[in-house]
């Protein structure tokens, strides 16, 4: 989730620094739960264009009076500005990141979405941006990629969940560049974090559920009231708002890198959850990719920086 850091930090204390590290897991607790439940409905009845339908009818639905008070900005960022920011964190990332999910496990997932979405912004802010970054961050980027090497060779490789593994592996290298996209062109509009998610929720509520309904055999009928309601409720609430503003908390009472190091833990908490609820157990060669991914965010984030390796520019 993309969130701003333009908002003044407020003055460290104890329960400031403790409520802050608060609403930073409960948002860790919200993305592990977002990977382990979409997983279990990719496995089930539930089809991926209804669970899109879901979440952005909910989400769109709640921030509606948000979007309406603060404004669709076309004059400052155009039509095809609102159309790529739907895409980056709307229907067609839910679509790859969800999807993902009916192939690949919830430890690719993790590394793939979690720690790929921090490489490609990186790389897109390079690319557009001319931003420079320390050593430190560029060897945890270079581990991210490292990272994903090893989840995509051990999909080749089989790794006991057969041979579609690698095409998921492929959905969620897709949305962690959609979601990417989103990020840098966020950061590029100016937009404030709840401002961006309601252009996202209602735009993509507006042009997702007519197709949806005319041309995708809704399936939603056939569900149980309770998949519908647990999952409206998770999908556009919890992981599309509730977690957006965790997350922002966070960074105002801890500071960015604090908050990065705690998102860094998603997919070690994934991988944890999953083990219980939907009895996968990484292989080594995941349990590698995990560690690996982790701290390659960890370092990419700023949130440990050796100070051997924290000298030159690092310019955003």
């Amino acid at each position: 989730m993309s969130v701003s850091t333009a908002t003044p930090a407020l003055p460290e204390s104890r329960s400031t620094v403790l409520g802050g590290f608060a609403f930073g897991l409960v948002g860790v607790a919200i993305w592990s739960g977002w990977s382990v439940l979409t997983r279990m409905d990719m496995r089930g009845d539930m089809a991926v264009t209804d669970l899109v339908a879901l979440r952005f009818a909910t989400a769109g639905l709640l921030l509606l009076p948000v979007l309406l008070r603060k404004g669709l900005p076309l004059r400052r960022i155009g039509v095809p500005g609102v159309l790529a920011l739907a895409a980056g964190a709307g229907a067609p990332y839910v679509l790859l990141g969800a999807g993902g999910h009916a192939f690949a496990p919830v430890s690719h997932s993790g590394v793939l979405i979690c720690c790929g979405v921090p490489l490609v912004t990186a790389a897109l802010s390079r690319i557009f941006f001319g931003e420079t970054f320390t050593l430190a961050r560029g060897i945890g980027y270079g581990l991210i990629l490292l990272a994903a090497v090893v989840l995509m060779a051990e999909s080749v490789l089989g790794g006991g969940f057969g041979g579609q593994v690698l095409i998921g592996d492929v959905m969620f290298v897709g949305g962690a560049v959609l979601w990417a996209s989103y990020t840098v062109l966020a950061r590029h509009f100016g937009l404030e974090p709840l401002h961006s998610t309601a252009i996202v929720a209602v735009v993509s509520a507006a042009l997702y559920l007519p197709v949806y309904v005319l041309l995708l055999d809704p399936g939603i009928a056939t569900l149980s009231w309770r998949s519908i309601a647990v999952q409206a409720g998770f999908q556009g609430i919890m992981t599309s708002i509730i977690s957006l503003l965790t997350f922002s908390i966070a960074i105002r009472r801890i500071g960015a890198s604090r908050t990065a190091a705690l998102s860094a833990l998603v997919p070690a908490a994934s991988v944890l959850l999953a083990m219980p609820v939907l009895d996968e157990w990484p292989t080594a060669l995941e349990t590698v990719g995990i560690a690996i991914g982790t701290a390659g965010v960890a370092l990419a984030s700023g949130a440990i920086a050796p100070k051997r390796l924290s000298a030159g520019r690092d310019r955003r």
